[in-house]
């Protein structure tokens, strides 16, 4: 069934040295680490002003954060407590840093008290290939951009301005690549872009989200054909070589 995701495979690749990922630089001020054996679900693993908060989080849920943008479905290996044991953490850090150094930050904190160990490893992976469906024939709901995106008086649509607006169900966007369009797309696989389509683009897709249901006569169509008559793409099986990460070893952590 395929479902709208953020991921964004334009931006899988995890970038910095391996050192600095395993906890080299900077670090939190204050750490606590907690079990959680509440039986409420977890519902916080979020990364604030100077900080970062988990309420009944795992430890992968934590990863993913830490390790974004990378697809939650290239992290793979680890412990089985990984997905079951949750915990409540509190970390801060004197200041306001941007997203990219709180995120080296957490990189760190579980190296320390996780005793996290990862490497990258690129491997063929199966993925949906975005591809033109007639080629040189665009469907009516995908049209070359009208927007300037330097320039925000350049945005003469009432659609996000260079970005993407989605529910269930729904994806709008003004000035948007084909790589971002195919990143927003989930059918349990990575989607990347093969349409040979440059510059950015203006879109309004609309699908069934929930296809289980007995759909009303004038309910939009399922996603793959939406893709197709809306905007005149279709997604084919294929594979790429994707950077994956990889967790050698992790440990439970002392609770303070």
């Amino acid at each position: 069934m395929l479902r709208v995701s953020i991921v964004a495979v334009s931006t899988v690749l995890l970038g910095l040295p391996l050192a600095a990922r395993q906890g080299e630089g900077p670090r939190f001020d204050v750490v606590s680490i907690k079990p959680n054996n509440s039986p409420e679900p977890g519902g916080r693993n979020a990364l604030e002003s100077g900080s970062y908060s988990g309420v009944g989080v795992t430890l992968r849920r934590m990863i993913a954060l830490a390790y974004l943008p990378v697809p939650t479905s290239l992290i793979s290996g680890g412990p089985t407590w990984l997905t079951s044991d949750r915990f409540d953490v509190r970390a801060r850090f004197t200041g306001n840093p941007p997203r990219e150094q709180l995120q080296l930050m957490m990189r760190a904190m579980l190296a320390d008290r996780f005793k996290l160990r990862v490497h990258r490893e690129t491997r063929a992976t199966p993925v949906f290939a975005l591809v033109v469906d007639r080629p040189g024939v665009l469907g009516p709901a995908l049209r070359p951009a009208k927007v300037d995106c330097a320039s925000p008086e350049g945005n003469k649509t009432n659609m996000p301005w260079c970005a993407f607006q989605y529910t269930d169900g729904l994806i709008r966007g003004a000035g948007v690549t084909l790589d971002r369009i195919a990143g927003e797309l989930d059918a349990g696989r990575i989607v990347v872009n093969r349409t040979g389509l440059a510059g950015l683009y203006d879109l309004e897709l609309r699908w069934a989200s929930d296809p289980g249901t007995s759909p009303a006569a004038d309910a939009p169509p399922g996603l793959a054909t939406a893709l197709r008559e809306q905007l005149g793409l279709r997604l084919q099986t294929d594979t790429a070589p994707l950077e994956h990460l990889v967790i050698d070893s992790a440990e439970r952590p002392a609770p303070d």
